[in-house]
């Protein structure tokens, strides 16, 4: 065969950016050694009945519908907090809600912290008083806790799977929870604890029902949820929008390409009903009002802000001038 004077290559342009998840929900044991798994109910019955790690797995699985992914992870010679963080050091972190089969009152602090500063939504379910009492003082915003004085209850973890589903577009507060009975705490307790950011299982007009949907800081957890797939999506949309150019200029044009990244996942909010249109605006500079030091470190930021929602601040780095 002849060899072509113009021979062509076809190189797509379209380059994969992962989308972080809501969905997958990490369950940490320290009674067992179990590698980092994805499992599904088969895995569960596989388990001690009358273990935690059984009872948590079995309550995330009731509900409908059941959770996307389910991880397992266990340490039988360790802490499920030296647990969490081996997993966070080893860079297994494709997961973004916390649960575990220790919730005792040292481990609920440790783990509130971890999720903190890793981005991760923790959530638990406590069983004394007492020790929800001793969080009133804690302003944790990425911490879910609920009262319920039957240690198989598992609330706030089941409240989890719920709230991995439509993210920012429901409430916690009034969700049902499959194969949960109502938890035995007092109208002056129930008002303590939603006024610490504290939630509980309880029976209204013969409906069990969630009794509110705050996390430690008071704020409500779909406040919290949407502010996470707002910055998410914001910052993987900008990410894609990087390696699919080959040159974000740094002018008006360049900047506009950034900004209508950031109008975008506004707009996916929208559809979402995370915010409602008009509910939300971009600030931006235009080259010519940037300041000379932020050109030289090729930075940009622009402002979104939202009503009834803090502000979020997106910054990005050019990859030319």
């Amino acid at each position: 065969m002849a060899k072509l004077d113009f021979p062509v290559n076809i190189q797509r342009k379209t380059v994969a950016v992962s989308e972080r998840g809501f969905g997958t929900i990490l369950v940490v044991d320290n009674t067992m050694d179990i590698d980092y798994t994805l499992v599904d109910y088969n895995y569960v019955n596989e388990l001690e009945p009358d273990s935690k790690l059984f009872k948590l797995l079995n309550r995330l699985f009731a509900q409908k519908p059941q959770p996307q992914e389910v991880a397992v992870y266990g340490k039988a010679d360790g802490s499920v907090v030296d647990a969490v963080r081996e997993l966070l050091n080893s860079g297994r972190t494709d997961w973004f809600w916390l649960t575990a089969t220790d919730n005792s009152l040292e481990t609920v602090k440790a783990l509130s912290e971890l999720a903190q500063t890793n981005n991760k939504l923790y959530a638990v379910t406590i069983n004394e008083y007492s020790d929800c009492e001793a969080l009133f003082e804690e302003v944790y915003e990425n911490t879910f806790v609920d009262y319920h004085d039957d240690k198989d209850a598992f609330s706030a973890e089941a409240t989890a799977v719920i709230m991995s589903y439509n993210v920012g577009g429901k409430t916690a507060k009034f969700k049902a929870i499959q194969g949960v009975k109502r938890s035995n705490v007092s109208d002056t307790q129930i008002y303590d604890l939603h006024k610490n950011g504290i939630n509980t299982y309880v029976e209204k007009l013969g409906v069990l029902q969630r009794s509110e949907g705050l996390v430690l800081s008071g704020e409500y957890l779909d406040i919290v949820l949407a502010e996470y797939w707002i910055r998410f999506r914001m910052e993987e949309r900008a990410l894609r929008a990087s390696v699919t150019n080959d040159k974000i200029p740094y002018t008006n044009i360049g900047i506009g390409i950034l900004v209508g990244e950031v109008e975008g996942t506004l707009q996916e909010a929208v559809t979402q009903g995370i915010i409602s249109s008009g509910q939300y605006r971009v600030d931006y500079k235009r080259r010519e009002d940037v300041d000379a030091n932020e050109v030289a470190l090729r930075h940009i930021t622009t402002s979104s802000g939202l009503h009834n929602y803090k502000v979020l601040s997106t910054k990005g780095k050019y990859q030319e001038y």
